[in-house]
């Protein structure tokens, strides 16, 4: 061969080795990487989508209601002993901006209602928040693992609430008391972003929780007209100021709650 063959020869080959810039050949090599991963990608998107629909499942068919602001009472708390509720009917009553409902007590039991009361009001529109109803004599651990077994927490319009009162903890000494509801709220803090509504009756609260509670969401229960009154300055905000309320689509009698100093729907919202 030629030198001037061999010349056109090495020329082609040094054509067929042209260098690619640094910046073309990362691109190369993601477009290559992003085929191989499509598969994968799409996939993904598709289970991430399959989640959204579970987790949002709760709300397909709920209903569309309006509330009113109302002076009278702005929601109610139910349990077992309330029977079987029409909530429907209930859910007609615009005063109604907020619905608690029994779900466990202690280490184990469970209200026989929770599951189609909590179904029912929800389907029907009401913003709806489960509570516990706390036994000192029990762990928090065991207590909060009972809720938790029973509570789905994608369904949740409200912060939990924890009901403590004198029945279920008559004998509780103050230091001990306080440490074990406290690690409680921990646990449901941990799990939701926020501490519980503390539900608790008027003088057991002021000689057992406060004032070392009165930084919480307080619900108390004081029946009649006189204000309450917290230990120590504290403000409550919700006032639960009779037992014995009626409301249409509830055949019992049922307690009634309204909001107090400034507090609103939009500060127990989950």
């Amino acid at each position: 061969m030629s030198t001037k063959s061999r010349r056109k020869g090495s020329k082609r080959r040094r054509t067929r080795r042209k260098r690619v810039s640094p910046l073309k050949a990362w691109w190369r090599r993601l477009k290559r990487r992003f085929k191989a991963h499509q598969l994968e990608f799409v996939l993904a998107l598709v289970a991430l989508g399959a989640i959204a629909v579970v987790y949002h499942k709760v709300d397909v068919g709920r209903k569309h209601r309006t509330t009113v602001v109302s002076t009278k009472y702005n929601g109610i708390d139910v349990s077992k002993h309330q029977g079987k509720i029409d909530w429907e009917r209930v859910a007609k009553d615009q005063k109604i901006q907020f619905v608690y409902i029994k779900a466990t007590e202690g280490a184990s039991a469970v209200d026989k209602n929770y599951r189609k009361n909590f179904d029912q009001a929800r389907k029907n529109g009401l913003l709806v928040g489960s509570y516990h109803f706390f036994n000192s004599y029990k762990t928090p651990e065991e207590q909060y693992k009972n809720f938790k077994r029973q509570v789905k927490k994608g369904e949740q319009d409200l912060i939990p609430m924890v009901d403590v009162e004198e029945a279920g903890n008559s004998r509780a000494k103050r230091d001990d008391l306080q440490r074990r509801l406290w690690r409680f709220m921990e646990l449901v803090k941990a799990d939701y972003g926020k501490y519980p509504v503390l539900y608790s009756q008027y003088k057991f609260y002021n000689d057992l929780l406060a004032p070392d509670f009165n930084k919480c969401i307080i619900f108390i229960a004081r029946y009649g007209s006189n204000v309450p009154t917290l230990r120590g300055g504290g403000k409550y905000n919700i006032w639960q100021y009779t037992e014995r309320g009626k409301v249409d689509g509830i055949k019992e009698y049922v307690d009634l709650d309204r909001f107090e100093n400034g507090t609103t729907i939009d500060d127990i919202m989950l």
